[in-house]
């Protein structure tokens, strides 16, 4: 089984800058921990300022807090891909002028993780902050045997900020036509985006 880092990436899009009010501190939305009792019910976000000529909207929505923004039509596809590990909360996207423009979005937090990576063959530095965490990568090698069977999209127990999606996950968006992102192989990546 191939696996595919996953990475949100579009241009001129309607760039979000932060969660919507009320939501959890943000180091929270990477740990891979329910946010569902501590998310704001009727929750908005909008498309930033800065970037008032980039008004594109994509299944998978860029934004500054690196987590997965997703389409209904995403969240459909992603259902019925039967991944059980997928939390959503909902909101609602708004252009620079405040009016809705993505009806049915949410935020889509993976949770748990799989102890997928080979710490022993894998090159990186661990983050100078999160001790416990990978802050860098360089050659990454997965540790097969240790991924679930059922992992379909999935966190690494040792680098929670990063989405992994299985080769079939993959083959799946791209069938869809889902925009908004780009995926780099799994197997030997050296944490650059190209």
């Amino acid at each position: 089984m191939n696996y595919f880092i996953f990475k949100v990436m579009a241009e001129e899009a309607g760039f979000i800058e932060s969660y919507p009010r009320g939501s959890p501190t943000d180091w929270k939305f990477d740990r891979g921990i329910s946010l569902a009792k501590e998310f704001p019910t009727g929750g908005e976000v909008s498309f930033s300022k800065s970037y008032p000529d980039d008004r594109n909207l994509y299944d998978f929505q860029p934004n500054l807090m690196s987590t997965l923004l997703v389409s209904g039509r995403a969240r459909k596809l992603i259902e019925s891909l039967e991944v059980t590990n997928a939390e959503w909360l909902p909101v609602v996207v708004k252009d620079h002028k405040g009016n809705v423009v993505g009806p049915d979005y949410a935020f889509l937090n993976v949770q748990g993780a799989e102890d997928a990576i080979d710490m022993e063959r894998s090159k990186y530095r661990m983050n100078d902050i999160d001790k416990e965490q990978i802050g860098r990568v360089k050659d990454l090698v997965l540790k097969h045997d240790a991924i679930s069977p059922q992992a379909k999209m999935f966190r690494r127990t040792m680098e929670r900020r990063l989405i992994i999606i299985r080769e079939d996950v993959h083959a799946a968006f791209v069938e869809a036509g889902l925009t908004g992102f780009n995926v780099y192989d799994a197997e030997g990546w050296d944490g650059l985006e190209v």
